[in-house]
């Protein structure tokens, strides 16, 4: 609860389960009691409540992916008279009212809008609210005083002194989230990114095939920040024994004001497309949208089950033989370290994404198939073939001999290759390309050599 004295100081209350029955016929909005002897404490819970007046300099669309429409949100940016801004975050029933109202009302001027019992976070010295359940009122231009009152201020105000509509429509969050999916970053398939040569971001289109066991499916991250907590010793002094001291192990997150922490996934998959298969890592945000499950949620389900933490939940497996349109992430330490597990930043299912993304594809695979046969014609060098490229299958790797150079089509390389290639060599199961080197000893098949054509 909020109640408030008669000097206007507001608290915020609670009753307990075990006293709630005494007092719930007694308890009603707008009612005045008075409480004898309250507990009183100080407020650690990270936010306070607060109320808030202003006009709205922007917002963006009502979001309603989540099935569960108390979490449907708006977001709208409010400023003060001196043009401080505050972002505000609207949930539930009032996010359709305020959603509702601008839709209705688009030759408004000014849209003054108060809201009281707002939730308000300081991150960094940067404040954003949040309206708090059934606890929020939200009074949009409503006649009353303080509402009047700030719209006179607003009129003579010098920096308002202007006549014109000022609310700026910002773009949905659910379309700049598929903007990341139209022309920001280049398309690629699996068998030109299986080395980490180079920090960048890319789209991939491919089929998730497997889920990698015997690697953490959820890590313990701190709450604030989503960093990962490590595990410290603490030392705990015994008051009835003095000289007993013992050690536990508890979790600390890098950033001392961080203090609570919570399971995110960090769920290693296997994708697949025409030209090969890599290892990715999909984390929390992305994972908790495709499974509409947290992961503190599925790992209770887990260990209620009996299950190993070293075998991934069942529940997991709803995300095989589905395909995808990532964007993927090689960081500076995939470079570094040579490491082809890329972090996955966006997943799309969304079918006209993908189908426009595949149709890219296979025109890119024609225009490459005209600049081969183009070369192919006009040139009469014998090119080197190159090194092996390395792709990734499920959990080892698997030379594959792809010539980037001369690839056609990512779905016919291997055909498309052994054409060219007999075309150019013959085919020598006897002699090693240089007489100044021992022969290699097979352990498998023996693996024929190629020659090239040597012309009489």
């Amino acid at each position: 609860m909020i109640i408030m004295d008669e000097e206007g100081t507001q608290y915020q209350a609670r009753v307990f389960n075990q006293n709630f029955s005494r007092f719930r016929h007694l308890l009603k909005e707008d009612e005045s009691y008075i409480v004898i002897k309250p507990n009183m404490a100080a407020v650690t819970n990270g936010f306070s409540y607060t109320d808030v007046i202003g006009h709205i300099v922007s917002f963006r669309p009502l979001e309603t992916s989540n099935p569960v429409p108390s979490k449907h949100y708006i977001k709208v940016t409010l400023s003060n008279l001196d043009s401080v801004h505050l972002k505000v975050t609207i949930f539930g029933s009032q996010a359709y009212q305020i959603s509702e109202y601008l839709k209705n009302n688009p030759t408004v001027n000014f849209v003054v809008i108060v809201m009281q019992f707002l939730k308000l976070n300081i991150w960094n010295g940067l404040g954003e609210a949040k309206s708090h359940f059934e606890v929020t009122k939200l009074f949009i231009n409503s006649d009353i005083y303080e509402i009047n009152e700030f719209k006179n201020k607003l009129k003579c105000h010098d920096n308002f002194g202007i006549t014109e509509k000022s609310i700026t429509t910002l773009q949905s969050y659910s379309s700049s989230y598929t903007d990341d999916f139209k022309g920001n970053f280049p398309l690629k398939t699996i068998c030109e990114i299986t080395e980490p040569i180079k920090e960048m971001k890319f789209l991939l289109v491919a089929s998730i095939v497997n889920i990698r066991q015997n690697l953490p499916w959820y890590y313990e991250a701190c709450k604030k920040c989503g960093k990962k907590i490590i595990p410290v010793p603490k030392t705990n002094h015994s008051y009835t024994n003095p000289e007993g001291i013992s050690e536990t192990m508890v979790v600390e997150c890098t950033n001392a004001q961080c203090k609570k922490s919570e399971f995110q996934y960090i769920i290693p998959i296997n994708v697949q497309d025409c030209t090969g298969t890599i290892g990715l890592t999909l984390f929390d945000r992305e994972a908790r949208r495709l499974l509409n499950i947290s992961a503190y949620e599925l790992k209770k389900i887990h260990d209620a089950a009996g299950d190993s933490d070293a075998l991934f939940p069942m529940q997991l497996n709803v995300l095989k033989n589905r395909k995808f349109g990532f964007v993927v992430d090689i960081t500076e330490y995939n470079v570094n370290n040579y490491n082809n597990i890329y972090t996955v930043l966006r997943v799309t299912e969304d079918m006209s994404i993908v189908c426009e993304l595949e149709s890219k594809i296979e025109l890119m695979s024609i225009q490459s198939v005209s600049l081969n046969q183009v070369a192919l014609e006009s040139d009469d060098v014998v090119q080197p073939v190159q090194k092996d490229v390395i792709s990734q299958t499920d959990e080892s790797f698997t030379p594959s001999t792809v010539d980037k150079s001369t690839a056609t089509s990512p779905c016919k390389i291997s055909g498309d290759l052994k054409r060219n290639l007999q075309e150019i060599y013959d085919v020598d199961s006897g002699y090693d390309l240089s007489s100044t080197k021992a022969k290699r000893k097979s352990t498998a098949e023996e693996t024929p050599l190629l020659i090239p054509k040597i012309e009489k």
